[in-house]
């Protein structure tokens, strides 16, 4: 690493000039866990309602119990060597979050994965981190994934030796990995720290003011950054308790609102449109303050459709994995103009503000900071900021060049004069990722493995306009009869999950490209362009 590589990669960790640690000293969420479970131990944690209208709930000191029960576990019963990563194919629901936990209560860091990823993802991820053992619990699939070990229920192992405690994580040590992008590729893990997940829970346990007590509903999955880091961390630093739903019912929603009354309901832009599609209550809990939505972009007209329905207020964000999950969310104070001017009546509905322990800037090409309206790359640094590309450093090199973290992400700056604060806009992509249903998934991957296929003489793909999930895929393909649109989706089944399989595929002579082979994206992007409605 030269001496330009270390230098950026010291100053996008740091937040207006400071490195870690937070203020508090609290050097791990497990300092939360400790807290918690000593102070209100009694207290709910999480709740998870099921489909047939039962639910669980743990205590914040049974998650205290459990995980060190199961830490000792993975210690004796495994015999996994110390700091040994695992993986882990979590659902929603206590057994998943208890694994989660136990792992890093015992020092080793998760590799968090999809159970519903195809298997050769899956193979490639843990090969790339050297990962033999995936922890799941009894409602996944066991024999997917080679490696997998069912964790037993924590409530018939034995408690851990009283002198015997796992020394507590460094902040600068690996957490978590994630994949990007829903790539089949493993060039992209990104490594997140223990700092990173205090830092994002305590930024979002003042951006969004969660209190000791506070119900939170999420029903997003947690493998996905977002469950875990919003809804599972932000709700433990805050002493809050989680309400995680298996997935989102639109017919069953609207009852865990009123039966839990959640302060914050965390949701995708899908869900809101699902949700006022079948709403008929005739307002939300007294004690419900907004939702917050991220992962694809909000449009005014959900926002206005749900504020005339339910006469809640959607706060949108933004950010990425390698930043911990968010990087910007519109804040809970906002006036009512500024509420109506930014969100409900613009072209553009804003991400918000940056959040405590991170800096967003709008940088043009030069590097410099682009004024107010003018476009450029969206970057961050800060305490949140992944600390690399696992195996890579020539790709982390790039994304930290400059001592900003380049998301790639295009937008500008709106300078509020009512109250100095400076929002956000994204207006596009510069990297060729398509969010459906919430799911990343790389275009060009995706490119990739249909011109592997037999006979596919070109392919190429495009994310495009949907009225109901923001974007979607669609494929045109230059290939004989003789491979059939069947084929073609058993074989991309095969590589991709299926949120993210595109909704259409179109025949055509050839891709549009320049002289040189580069596709033309434009061109492409109208010739995939949806039909009129």
């Amino acid at each position: 690493m030269d001496d330009r590589t270390t230098a950026d990669r010291d100053l996008v960790h740091r937040y207006r000039g400071a490195p870690f640690p937070a203020a508090g000293g609290v050097r791990s969420v497990l300092d939360h866990l400790d807290r918690h479970a000593r102070e209100r131990g009694g207290e709910p944690y999480l709740t998870t309602p099921a489909a047939d209208g039962t639910e669980r709930t743990l205590t914040y000191a049974e998650l205290d119990l459990h995980s060190r029960r199961t830490a000792h576990w993975l210690d004796t019963a495994l015999g996994l060597p110390a700091g040994e990563t695992v993986g882990l194919t979590p659902v929603n629901d206590i057994p998943s979050v208890v694994a989660l936990f136990g792992a890093l209560r015992s020092g080793r860091p998760v590799l968090v994965l999809n159970p519903a990823d195809p298997v050769a993802r899956v193979a490639e991820q843990t090969a790339a981190l050297g990962v033999g053992t995936i922890l799941t619990g009894p409602a996944t699939d066991g024999d997917r994934f080679p490696g997998t070990v069912r964790v037993p229920g924590a409530e018939r192992l034995p408690d851990p030796p009283a002198d015997r405690s796992p020394a507590a994580p460094e902040p600068d040590a690996d957490m978590l990995y994630f994949g990007t992008s829903g790539s089949t590729a493993a060039s992209k893990l990104v490594a997140q720290t223990h700092a990173n997940a205090v830092a994002n829970a305590d930024a979002m346990v003042r951006h969004h003011g969660l209190r000791p007590g506070d119900a939170f509903l999420g029903c997003l999955p947690v493998h996905h950054v977002n469950g875990v880091h919003l809804t599972l961390m932000a709700t433990l630093a805050a002493g809050a308790r989680a309400v995680l739903a298996p997935g989102f019912d639109p017919f069953r929603y609207p009852e865990l609102l009123t039966l839990h009354r959640p302060r914050v309901a965390s949701v995708v832009p899908s869900v809101l449109d699902a949700l006022t599609a079948v709403w008929r209550r005739r307002e939300l809990p007294a004690e419900f303050s907004h939702f917050v939505t991220a992962a694809a972009p909000l449009t005014a007209e959900t926002a206005r459709a749900v504020h005339a329905r339910t006469g809640a207020r959607v706060l949108q964000g933004y950010g990425l994995t390698e930043t911990t999950n968010f990087s910007t969310t519109m804040p809970r104070d906002i006036g009512d103009d500024a509420y109506r001017r930014l969100l409900l009546d613009a072209d553009i509905p804003t991400v918000g503000i940056a959040v405590p322990g991170n800096e967003v800037a709008v940088l043009g090409p030069d590097g410099r900071r682009a004024r107010p309206g003018e476009p450029g790359e969206i970057c961050m640094r800060g305490h949140n900021v992944m600390s690399r590309y696992a195996g890579n450093a020539e790709a982390t090199a790039e994304a930290f060049a400059g001592g900003w973290f380049h998301s790639q992400d295009l937008g500008h700056e709106v300078l509020d004069e009512e109250t100095g604060r400076t929002y956000f806009v994204i207006t596009g992509r510069s990297k060729n990722i398509a969010k459906v249903r919430g799911e990343a998934v790389s275009l060009e991957e995706m490119e990739r493995a249909l011109r592997r296929l037999p006979g596919v003489l070109d392919a190429a793909c495009a994310a495009v306009p949907d009225p109901l999930l923001g974007e979607v895929v669609a494929v045109a393909l230059h290939a004989p009869a003789t491979v059939g649109d069947d084929a073609v989706r058993t074989h991309l089944r095969a590589h991709f999950a299926e949120a993210v399989q595109p909704d259409r595929i179109l025949r055509v002579p050839e891709v549009p490209r320049t002289a040189t082979g580069k596709i033309l994206r434009p061109a492409l992007r109208d010739l995939l362009a949806p039909p009129p409605r």
